[in-house]
């Protein structure tokens, strides 16, 4: 794609002035006063990445493996009185696998999170998969900061980065970052573009809401949602307290013409237990009511409820998590997928409780650190109960329960390699009731193998 040979370019450009700037750099810390001299401390940074992924499905059904070969390179450079400008690459390549597009005779259809490493929205495409992931302008002052442009935004437990494939989450628009300092600091933001996970292009509002699978209505009837909200963008408002043992963090999110999304989560720690609480409330919009039933993202008498809780124990380098979610029967929990993945207690890869409602989620997790060699291993086992298939009031992708256990190991290089590190992820997930090719295929009843590896610098 032509639009990233002109950043790309910058990004050399900016380096080899960086290189022969530092060259004469005067360790003494002064105003800058040329233009190349903002590039003595410029900052490269970026990743390469493998990433192995082999779902294998009932025995009866088709298995697909792919392997995918990539890379991020961002540049920032350094403060002029408190201004940087960033811009940032990112590529993969398809290196081996099967053909993804092959469908399974029994289940008519083809691979799923296969597809997943690419493009999802030009399957077929392996190779000319990159995309201009960041370009900003930033301003800083103390510990905070603004920028506008293509931006990673700030962590939040609806709206992410969410780097689980080649590609994440990238948002557009203009973001504040205030820290006052203990206890006090606000995130605000309003973003007007959106370029999801395993896609390359970037989208405005209206276009991106919905841009993967739409599901169905409450009563049962496909969902047609796409570009059907002249939506501007969406605010963000983010407070977080700290103070001894007590946080308190709000997340006020405002998705133009379609709904608000509160989220309050506290946390308290005590001995070696903390616990933690997360409540979410939603309320549409009346321009909902403007539009056919079809064509809704919510309804105008939907209300999303979720509460989850989370009790977990650490001694030393040993951590045991017990957490429950309950979404209400009020309305189901939306939130569009092409702005990031959901984050409550009982969230893990590979699993998601967008869409659903009426439903109960337990999780127990496991952790421990090794520090000789350098390995994390990670357990978590998940039940969701009560999601029932043909209920589509309170299922909007028509998932059935399901038992689902993740097993993960990290290993991070020291030394010479240091930033290298090696992630193995296997999911087992199972169904608890349909166990027809329809109901399972790529979704349930499979083992999933991810190996990736990861050199950070």
């Amino acid at each position: 794609m032509n639009y990233l040979k002109w950043p790309l370019a910058l990004i050399l450009l900016f380096l080899n002035l960086s290189v022969y700037s530092q060259e004469e750099h005067d360790d003494e810390s002064q105003e800058p006063e040329r233009l190349r001299d903002i590039f003595e401390e410029s900052h490269l940074h970026g990743h390469i990445r493998n990433y192995f992924m082999n779902t294998i499905n009932r025995e009866d059904l088709k298995d697909y493996y792919t392997n995918a070969t990539g890379g991020a390179i961002g540049f920032t450079t350094g403060n002029y009185k408190g201004f940087e400008v960033g811009v940032k690459g990112i590529f993969t390549y398809k290196t081996f696998g099967n053909n993804l597009g092959m469908e399974d005779p029994i289940a008519g259809k083809n691979a799923r999170y296969e597809y997943e490493l690419y493009d999802v929205l030009n399957k077929g495409n392996f190779n000319d998969l990159d995309r201009l992931e960041e370009l900003f302008i930033r301003y800083r002052f103390g510990d905070s900061y603004l920028t506008y442009g293509k931006i990673e935004t700030e962590y939040t437990p609806l709206l992410n980065h969410s780097d689980g494939r080649m590609k994440p989450f990238a948002h557009r628009g203009a973001w504040a970052h205030l820290n006052f300092g203990r206890p006090h600091q606000f995130n605000l933001g309003w973003l007007n573009g959106m370029s999801p996970r395993a896609t390359t292009e970037w989208f405005d509002f209206e276009e991106g809401i919905g841009l993967f699978y739409n599901g169905f209505q409450p009563d049962g009837q496909e969902a047609h949602y796409h570009e059907h909200y002249t939506s501007a963008g969406m605010g963000i408002f983010n407070y977080r307290y700290r103070r001894d043992n007590f946080t308190f963090k709000v997340y006020d999110y405002y998705l133009d013409k379609v709904m608000n999304t509160l989220w309050t989560q506290v946390d308290y720690d005590f001995s070696n237990f903390t616990l933690g609480i997360q409540y979410l409330y939603q309320s549409p919009f009346s321009y909902n009511d403007e539009l056919d039933y079809e064509n809704r993202y919510i309804q105008p008498d939907e209300n999303g409820q979720v509460l989850s809780s989370q009790l977990s124990w650490q001694e030393s380098r040993l951590r045991l998590a017990l957490a429950y979610t309950h979404a209400f029967d009020s309305g189901r929990f939306l939130f569009p997928k092409e702005l990031g993945r959901d984050h409550f207690f009982t969230s893990i890869s590979r699993s998601r409780l967008e869409g659903m409602g009426d439903v109960d989620i337990v999780a127990l997790k496991g952790e421990y650190s090794f520090l000789e060699p350098n390995l994390h291993l990670g357990i978590e086992m998940q039940q969701i109960i009560g999601a029932q298939p043909g209920d589509y009031q309170f299922n909007k992708y028509n998932v059935d329960e399901s038992f689902q256990v993740n097993t993960h190991l990290r290993y991070n290089v020291g030394g010479f390699l240091d930033g290298l590190s090696f992630d193995l992820l296997w999911v087992y997930r199972e169904n608890r009731n349909h166990q027809d090719a329809e109901s399972i295929f790529n979704k349930s009843n499979f083992n999933q193998i991810n190996f990736v590896t990861n050199f950070y610098f």
